[in-house]
């Protein structure tokens, strides 16, 4: 969450961190991904703003502790 990086390469981390989850739950990144999308409406793959990237953190995080 370093805010002298990139948005795009937070969002790059983010989405590493997608696939840690991903391998907990025994699926696919990608569906992990799609799953961020239909709850918060951010789009991992191209967020447009810190407080997105901080909306689908929080919603990898509870999806994490499940």
């Amino acid at each position: 969450m370093d805010e002298s990086e990139a948005l795009s390469h937070r969002a790059s981390h983010a989405r590493s961190c997608a696939l840690l989850v991903a391998q907990k739950l025994g699926i696919k990144r990608e569906a992990v991904i799609e799953r961020i999308a239909r709850k918060t409406g951010v789009d991992l793959h191209e967020p447009q703003s810190t407080t997105e990237l901080l909306i689908a953190l929080t919603e990898l995080e509870s999806m994490r502790l499940g």
